[in-house]
């Protein structure tokens, strides 16, 4: 951003204080329109117009390094140019793209289209300008900066430069063509908008019907419940609306109940439990609500990923590598639990780290080691664990059969360093991979490979466990040959640390994907299980419809 305060209070003075032969002379307008921008741009305070507030700190910029001159209108023309009309219309239809059209000035717009007064015209001149700059912002890089929603979001969307992109959206012949390309422009982002037009036509044509409370409904079942079920499943086609309505839970009942599960997150078993009857009851406006919080989010996203790159889906519990378009890797995953949340991140896998050691986080070594050895004090001993005396290089070891567990407290855990040998009981697994991140989390293996059977799986306590470490490891050293596949038997087999930097860092994004289509068109709703969703949507300034808890529910 340029410099503002000094050149903008000059050029002010110049144009406020030119005499009107002199502001002809000098090109300003001869409806005053120069005076009138300059005179609002220099205003102190906030400036609304109609209730609504306008961004100075957009506005002052783009204006001031165009001599305040207007860009709506042409000297002595009393309607706008002919683009006003086009973003108009593009800005009243925000909501195909998930923004809410309001916040782009429509009504106050159009309310002055046709207006004679000079002052209307001006205010004209400055909501076009304003609703451009805004909404080029905020469909290109989102509505709030991730940062400003969550602590634990560490993306950085692409920065717009709003006078630069003002200045071309202007100079363009199709305008609305021109907002388009400012949109994210991957395959998830169309996807998504259309899901949004298409759950938009559920709502409007009224939704689904519930289905009722009651037992456990399964194959064999009889009852009008069934009937229900049917109507249900049928509204969002995992039902063929064709197949005749009766009261019998048959098997091709089952079978579109196993599919409605399958992309809802749940245990595809086709039986109908508190789990899966709380998902089918979700209202439309609910999976809406889904669905613009994944779009806002896929705004964020800077679109540079690399031919080769990582991506983990949070709440879905997948892990997918992509090689130059194609998934090369499909694995599920273990995230953090609602209290140790996984961050959202944009980084990148720089090394793998065969037979890690695990260096236990202070907070853990308060909150869950402590108490362990108060109860046990050899718990150490049992899980492989040694004590440094201090986080320095100069640590010594700790004799901690000297130590009265059951008296010490966090103050003396947070000064120990626990540091856990490598080994089958090791945290880590057998392999780790490193990513830069102010969190402190990582990709690694885990020996508790029993927990991948669950359908969800919130067990970390922030880092992300992978279930298959060595086709990962095999994806990301492709590129190394020195490193083929016996080579890492070997490393793994001698039991002994051994990290491996990677040729070239491979891009990795730890995502929050609620509500996603995939490559057959099916949209796939999963639980919103830290609260993502309705906080993302109370910060920009939308009521959430904060739907039940279905994770600790049977399906």
């Amino acid at each position: 951003m340029r410099p503002l305060v000094a050149p903008l209070l000059l050029m002010m003075l110049v144009a406020l204080a030119a005499p009107p032969d002199r502001a002809r002379a000098e090109g300003v307008a001869e409806d005053g329109f120069d005076t009138a921008i300059a005179r609002r741009m220099a205003a102190e305070g906030r400036l609304v117009i109609e209730g609504r507030r306008l961004d100075l700190s957009s506005l002052r910029p783009f204006y001031a390094q165009r001599g305040f001159h207007p860009v709506w209108f042409t000297a002595g023309a009393e309607a706008p140019v002919p683009a006003a009309r086009d973003l108009l219309g593009a800005v009243q239809a925000a909501d195909a793209e998930g923004l809410t059209p309001a916040d782009y000035h429509p009504v106050a717009i159009e309310a002055r289209l046709g207006a004679a007064e000079p002052a209307r015209r001006v205010e004209l001149e400055l909501l076009l300008t304003d609703a451009l700059l805004t909404y080029a912002a905020d469909i290109h890089q989102g509505r709030k900066k991730p940062a400003l929603i969550s602590r634990e979001f560490d993306i950085k969307p692409e920065a717009l430069d709003k006078v630069a992109t003002g200045e071309a959206a202007l100079a363009t012949a199709d305008l609305k063509g021109f907002l388009k390309g400012l949109a994210p422009q991957t395959d998830n982002y169309a996807r998504l908008r259309k899901a949004l037009a298409q759950y938009r036509a559920l709502e409007k044509a009224g939704g689904w019907a519930t289905v009722p409370d009651g037992p456990k409904m399964q194959p064999g079942l009889r009852s009008p419940a069934v009937v229900a079920l049917r109507k249900r499943l049928a509204v969002t086609g995992d039902l063929d609306p064709k197949v005749p309505v009766a009261p019998v839970y048959d098997s091709v009942v089952e079978k579109a109940v196993a599919r409605f599960q399958a992309r809802h997150g749940l245990e595809a078993d086709g039986v109908v439990g508190p789990g899966t009857r709380a998902a089918l009851n979700m209202s439309v406006a609910e999976r809406v609500n889904q669905i613009l919080a994944n779009l806002e989010r896929e705004r964020w996203m800077p679109v540079e990923r690399g031919p080769r790159h990582v991506e983990v889906n949070i709440p879905g519990f997948r892990l997918k590598a992509y090689d130059h378009g194609a998934v090369a890797l499909d694995m599920p995953v273990i995230v953090g639990t609602a209290v140790r949340r996984t961050p959202i991140l944009d980084s990148h896998i720089i090394s793998v780290i065969f037979n890690p050691s695990w260096y236990v986080p202070r907070k853990l070594a308060r909150e869950d080691i402590l108490p362990k050895l108060q109860k046990d004090p050899s718990y150490l001993e049992t899980q492989g664990i040694k004590v440094l005396s201090d986080w320095s290089g100069s640590a010594k070891p700790v004799d901690t059969s000297r130590v009265k567990w059951k008296t010490v407290g966090p103050d003396f855990m947070n000064r120990l360093r626990l540091r856990q040998e490598p080994g089958p009981l090791n945290s880590l697994g057998q392999v780790k991979f490193n990513i830069p991140n102010d969190f402190d989390v990582y990709l690694h293996d885990t020996p508790h490979r029993e927990k991948f059977d669950k359908t969800v799986r919130t067990f970390s306590s922030g880092c992300v466990r992978v279930g298959d470490p060595m086709a990962l490891a095999a994806f990301l050293l492709q590129d190394m040959p020195e490193w083929p596949l016996q080579r890492r038997q070997e490393v793994l087999e001698a039991g002994k640390t051994r990290m491996v930097v990677l040729s070239k860092a491979v891009p990795v994004r730890l995502l929050y994907q609620t509500a996603w289509v995939d490559d057959l068109g099916v949209a796939h709703f999963h639980e919103d299980i830290y609260g993502r969703d309705a906080e993302l949507l109370k910060a920009v300034d939308r009521t959430p419809v904060v739907p039940p808890k279905v994770a600790n529910l049977p399906d």
